[in-house]
């Protein structure tokens, strides 16, 4: 279940197997069934989610893994609510840790925290590979904690990394990088409360990723082709999709994040595909 990202549950008639025969997979949630600030969007273009059937007495009926997709606002009559299309199911038996669900569209927190203790034990347990920035990051200024996130992103592989001199990046992102297809410019900020100073700031990275081409010095790099995002790196706890404009997407990615894939390299063997793979979507 580590994989799955939503939670979604109702005791609602033809869920979730039986969408078909009355609105051809199609279903939705109004704003007060939609948990964990999931309303606000943007969604992911498909995610995997567990599909949970209540009876109407509100107990567990069934359970089904598949994949929730084409989110957008549907006005309902003057309800506002997020329509979506269901595809892929599968019955499983429920775990015991989701019977408890109730009605609603829900984050899967217990993924974030099994990976987090995951990440907490091996991080324990291979201290010894760990550089002594991972845990200088939690409390230092702003100016390290820029300069470590450039020196984690090396750490994980990605080499065509160009980081602005902190001198003269008064507005301007910390730096870009192109990873075989995805092509990124990223910020780095400690403020909690960074959205309403960097509003301005992440509509220009959008402007110019929507080149065909970004130039550092005298080196140009194409990305007409690439998936193209940007990266807000924070303190937080969980990664936030913020923004999607022209498929460029805006993203809070947590810096433990990247160093929970950091550690996930030395543990599996991860081919450079299904590594960019993971990079470009960051859950």
């Amino acid at each position: 279940m580590n994989s799955i990202q939503y939670i979604m549950v109702t005791d609602w008639d033809l869920h979730w197997d039986k969408l078909e025969q009355k609105w051809r997979n199609s279903t939705l949630y109004t704003y007060p069934l939609i948990k964990d600030g999931l309303e606000t969007g943007p969604w992911p273009s498909e995610v995997s989610t567990l599909f949970i059937k209540l009876t109407k007495e509100k107990t567990h009926e069934k359970c089904w893994t598949g994949k929730s997709k084409n989110f957008r606002v549907d006005p309902n009559n003057g309800k506002t609510a997020i329509r979506f299309e269901v595809s892929d199911l599968k019955e499983v038996s429920c775990p015991d840790e989701y019977k408890n669900y109730r009605n609603g569209w829900h984050l899967n927190k217990i993924r974030i925290n099994n990976s987090q203790d995951s990440i907490k034990k091996f991080t324990q347990t291979y201290e010894n590979l760990q550089p002594e920035f991972f845990k200088e990051m939690e409390s230092c200024s702003w100016e390290i904690f820029e300069l470590n996130c450039f020196r984690l992103l090396r750490l994980l592989g990605i080499h065509d990394i160009h980081k602005f001199p902190q001198a003269d990046n008064k507005g301007r992102a910390d730096g870009f990088f192109k990873f075989f297809t995805l092509a990124a410019i990223y910020d780095a900020t400690i403020d909690p409360n960074y959205l309403p100073a960097k509003e301005q700031q992440i509509e220009n990275y959008i402007n110019q990723l929507k080149k065909d081409k970004i130039r550092f010095l005298q080196r140009y790099y194409t990305i007409k082709d690439a998936q193209k995002q940007v990266w807000i790196i924070t303190r937080g706890k969980q990664v936030k999709n913020l923004k999607i404009e022209d498929q460029i997407k805006v993203k809070e990615i947590p810096y433990t994040k990247l160093i929970e894939i950091y550690l996930r390299r030395l543990q599996e063997d991860i081919v450079m595909d299904d590594f960019c793979d993971l990079l470009e979507n960051i859950i």
